[in-house]
């Protein structure tokens, strides 16, 4: 083999490689925390009985406990989800063990509700 032949070989292996990304290599200066006396002197306490903000969820269920139940159209009024994602939750609520009773009415609209005994 030529000189050039091996060279060019041997020197494949020893490029570097290109950094991606724009990063340099010095780390980023420490961010400084402020805090005010206020957040110092009010302790956060959270109450486990009450949920910070009802979830849509439970409004699924309450509107699943109700004597008529409730229509699809209903639950998705009530949590600005669409009717695939509704249809899940159904399916969650199910897997969880509660008991889903399907009826439709004279219209022919199906209404969910939960089972008595669930």
């Amino acid at each position: 083999m030529s000189k050039t032949s091996k060279s060019a070989a041997g020197n494949t292996s020893k490029r570097r490689t290109r950094k991606v990304g724009g990063k340099s290599s010095r780390p980023a200066p420490p961010q400084r925390r402020t805090t005010t006396a206020a957040s110092l002197r009010t302790p956060k306490v959270h109450s486990p009985a009450l949920p910070a903000r009802p979830s849509k969820k439970s409004a699924i269920v309450a509107l699943l406990e109700r004597p008529d139940g409730a229509a699809i159209s209903d639950l998705t009024d009530a949590t600005g989800w669409q009717v695939h994602s509704v249809r899940a939750a159904l399916t969650g609520l199910r897997k969880e063990g509660k008991e889903l009773v399907r009826a439709k009415d004279a219209a022919g609209v199906t209404h969910y509700r939960l089972a008595a005994n669930a």
